[in-house]
């Protein structure tokens, strides 16, 4: 059963990849249901290990520093329902901090007190969208391949055509997916 964390983001992937909850059956399988586009989104999930956030300076009266928001370099995390493994934020102790609000889509905790600029750090998933809705429209075009063109009288059914817009429309998110790095040591050092 497809997670609670993970709503909003089905329901992104299922905007992005024209994906609705009966589009085909193969077999038992209605394509697409929740669990599903999760496994799709599972595939593209990027743990994210204490990352320190960047605290954003804010300009009162008089010159008054304060420190409410704090952003990640990442987006489109899974959400969570209080502290759990999806999103967790400590300080530099280690210790669990509460008493914030968090945009995930766009990475972005605001907290309800005046931080500081004390070091945050973030533990959570982030999802990249983009490649998941690539994967998607890659299985649509999987499937149609098995449509043909039909005509008869002055009739021309060109069913071909959608196999060819799922590849262009995988490839045009294949485009916008997250960057891949990695890090290379040499071993003769």
């Amino acid at each position: 059963m497809a997670r609670d964390t993970l709503a909003s983001l089905i329901e992104t992937v299922r905007g992005l990849a024209d994906a609705g909850t009966a589009d085909w059956t193969n077999g038992t399988a209605t394509f697409w249901d929740a669990d599903q586009l999760q496994l799709v989104l599972d595939r593209h999930r990027i743990d994210v290990s204490r990352e320190e956030l960047d605290a954003i300076a804010e300009y009162g009266a008089g010159g008054a520093v304060s420190y409410y928001e704090y952003r990640s370099a990442f987006h489109n995390f899974e959400e969570t329902d209080g502290g759990t493994v999806a999103f967790v934020l400590q300080d530099s102790a280690g210790d669990t901090l509460s008493g914030y609000s968090v945009d995930y889509a766009r990475g972005v905790v605001t907290f309800a007190a005046d931080q500081g600029g004390a070091a945050v750090y973030l533990t959570g998933r982030k999802y990249d969208l983009n490649a998941s809705a690539a994967d998607v429209w890659r299985v649509k075009a999987a499937n149609s391949a098995k449509m043909y063109d039909f005509s008869t009288d002055n009739h021309n059914l060109r069913r071909s055509q959608f196999h060819e817009h799922c590849i262009k429309m995988a490839d045009y998110f294949e485009t916008m997916q997250d960057a891949s790095v990695i890090t290379l040591f040499r071993s003769d050092q």
